[in-house]
């Protein structure tokens, strides 16, 4: 390193950035001990009292009000969604499960899931996982096309091994080819929905 260099660097700090490190890129596949975990939590009183607190989040959340566990919404013209902050009383478990909970009921809506990837990275001395789902209606060949909610997106965030939220995003079209998407309401009810 120069002389000038290294008083540049002393002045206004290191001219480069430190580099994301991936360090796992992979699709998901769950074990069948997971699947059988899962199964039993979907039909146990923690996910009906976990799924009956996260709509009355919702709710109150849509009124401007905060209630646990935090959901903070996304609302825009063709991107609409929310974003469920980790509460510890519900255990990480829980939150793992909600993740492919809310694929499962996405796909009850005539959906397909196009992808589930899993990364793992350091960002900025963070150690950052992520799981996602992509999912995508299934096509019909008659236009107008009928997009239903969009395509969705869930993820599942960790950092350093500790669940920070899940989000979940309906993207729509505003092309000519596709229908007009549904109301995101719609959306979240039935996700929050138990009789589904």
């Amino acid at each position: 390193m120069s002389y000038f260099d290294y008083i540049y660097n002393r002045l206004f700090g290191k001219s480069e950035k430190t580099p994301t490190k991936i360090f796992v890129n992979e699709i998901i596949k769950r074990s069948q001990s997971f699947l059988d975990r899962f199964h039993a939590w979907k039909t146990s009183d923690t996910c009906m009292e976990f799924i009956n607190d996260l709509w009355e989040s919702y709710a109150w959340s849509k009124q401007g009000l905060d209630k646990d566990p935090q959901i903070l919404l996304l609302e825009s013209t063709y991107s609409n969604g929310f974003a469920i902050s980790y509460e510890a009383k519900y255990g990480k478990s829980s939150y793992r499960f909600l993740f492919d909970y809310l694929a499962d009921q996405v796909k009850k809506l005539d959906y397909r899931l196009v992808l589930s990837r899993h990364t793992l990275q350091e960002k900025g001395g963070v150690v950052e996982s992520k799981e996602m789902h992509y999912l995508k209606p299934k096509r019909g060949f008659v236009e107008p096309i009928d997009q239903k909610f969009g395509n969705v997106q869930i993820e599942y965030i960790e950092e350093n091994d500790e669940p920070t939220r899940i989000k979940l995003i309906a993207n729509s079209y505003p092309d000519r080819k596709y229908k007009e998407a549904q109301n995101f309401e719609d959306l979240a009810q039935h996700i929050f929905s138990l009789k589904n």
